[in-house]
């Protein structure tokens, strides 16, 4: 039965439905938080999936370049311009061009803090700006501690040829600080190509 209202069972049924409204609009102020967090926790994660393959891509593209350079005088400085290139990273902190032991050779412990005589050159990330001429120049060192021109090449020497390692470390802004920043690493090793 209705009343004048046009509501069956009257003002009393009419109540019970704005009731109902204000009980879900409770409700979506408990739950929107936790949907909100979801989503953008997965966009942030989304965004260091992202920043981890790129650096996963650069210390790749890095040794590739390494590889093939030799024990060419420009060897880092050309390991340098590929990192950049393919990384398209702005915070890279270090990049360390090292001497692998073999084929899953990992960077020597002491090569993260500084280069080391006869084993690794050690980068930070204001050396990707550099340039030809100043890489080339007496002055700067940083590739002297493990020089392209003792890297061996021959196929003829005890051991082969030596292995590349190009290890990168770059630093993860949080877009949405739910997880805070990150750094990101990763290595990437091949043999330097054997000259004849």
């Amino acid at each position: 039965m209705a009343d004048m209202t046009g509501h069956p069972n009257g003002p009393r049924r009419h109540r019970r439905r704005l009731d109902q409204r204000g009980a879900a609009l409770v409700e979506a102020a408990i739950v929107m938080p936790l949907l909100l967090m979801l989503i953008f926790g997965m966009i942030e994660f989304g965004f260091l999936f992202k920043d981890s393959l790129t650096v996963a891509n650069a210390a790749r593209a890095g040794a590739r370049v390494g590889s093939s350079a030799g024990n060419d005088p420009l060897a880092d400085y050309n390991i340098l311009k590929s990192v950049q290139g393919a990384s398209g990273l702005t915070n890279v902190k270090k990049i360390v061009v090292f001497k692998a032991s073999g084929p899953t050779g990992t960077i020597p412990a002491q090569c993260m803090t500084g280069p080391v005589a006869g084993v690794c050159n050690y980068y930070v990330g204001a050396d990707l700006s550099i340039d030809q001429v100043t890489f080339l120049s007496a002055g700067y060192t940083k590739d002297d501690s493990w020089p392209a021109a003792s890297r061996v090449t021959s196929l003829a020497a005890p051991g082969g040829p030596d292995y590349i390692g190009v290890w990168l470390e770059v630093h993860h802004t949080s877009m949405t600080k739910l997880w805070g920043d990150k750094d990101i690493h990763d290595t990437a090793v091949m043999r330097l190509e054997p000259s004849r």
